[in-house]
């Protein structure tokens, strides 16, 4: 068995607890709270804990919360290699074979719900189910990774891996309904963070998803799509094709919202999120009481 490291041995029951586990030889980080059906909180490119932080408590009620830095990013283990959805989804299921979990959800925003197909498609034997937001993981068939950087490409990479406190605001406000919303501090936090992950964000805004339409198909777990009604960055277009893709998935499209809904309408994302969960398991739910 992989050795796990706690940095503190002790938590009231909505406390996060920081750990870190080997994972093929690379420390993967990771924070945990609460008892019951395990479910892991995926980032996207530009996020980490911090835009998971509204909806951790309320998961934790009935769930055992897993918050994950994906290989290369923030507080996991950055070594000099390529990043890819390839080499990420190996890392998320040698994470949940570590961790020795069973019919784990994968809840992933973004990059995180690309790498949630990715690993449900490639890596199904430990999953229970997803929960996409705002993000799906289809391969672009224009894509040609051979092919030099446009100057705007370019441009936005260096924007992407945290080039100013400007541009890191301009960015953010892109991803909100209300950019009144992006405060300093948010500010200030995502620009440390990418600064930090700068290399394996540079190499995953190229890649994209990396499943075809076909292999979407293949997807035969309990899926719930959440997507927020006004995304600027990725069309909610693309939860509809979701939903038509992946057999029995669920749609749920979150109005007043952008690219954030678990952030930008808390609420609404629960009502949205915790049904599905106890329907998915019911039979681990025999103790609680229905919503």
């Amino acid at each position: 068995m992989l050795t796990v490291l706690a940095l503190c041995t002790t938590a009231q029951p909505a406390e996060l607890v920081p750990r870190d586990v080997n994972v093929y030889g690379q420390y993967i980080h990771y924070a945990e709270t609460g008892n019951g059906p395990p479910i892991i909180l995926l980032h996207g490119l530009w996020g980490g804990l911090n835009e998971w932080e509204p909806i951790i408590e309320p998961l934790a009620e009935k769930h055992h919360v897993i918050v994950m830095d994906f290989i290369g990013f923030h507080n996991s283990d950055k070594p000099d290699v390529h990043y890819h959805n390839a080499l990420l989804g190996q890392f998320l299921a040698g994470f949940i074979e570590a961790l020795e979990l069973r019919n784990v959800i994968l809840m992933g925003h973004a990059m995180g719900a690309n790498t949630a197909t990715y690993t449900a498609f490639h890596h199904p034997e430990r999953i229970g189910g997803l929960i996409l937001v705002d993000g799906a993981g289809y391969r672009n068939p224009d894509r040609d990774l051979s092919q030099p950087l446009s100057e705007g490409m370019i441009h936005f990479r260096r924007v992407a891996t945290g080039s100013s406190l400007a541009t890191t605001r301009g960015l953010l406000e892109r991803r909100v309904y209300n950019p009144n919303d992006v405060t300093d501090e948010w500010v200030e936090n995502a620009f440390r963070m990418w600064v930090n992950s700068a290399a394996a964000i540079g190499d995953m805004l190229l890649e994209g998803g990396d499943l075809t339409e076909e292999e979407m198909h293949q997807i035969k777990l309990p899926t719930l799509v959440v997507w927020g009604a006004e995304d600027k960055v990725s069309s909610p277009g693309n939860a509809e094709r979701l939903g038509n893709d992946i057999e029995g998935s669920v749609v749920r499209i979150i109005d007043r919202t952008s690219h954030l809904p678990q952030m930008e309408a808390t609420d609404a994302f629960l009502d949205a999120v915790l049904p599905f969960l106890i329907n998915t398991a019911p039979t681990r739910y025999e103790d609680i009481d229905p919503l």
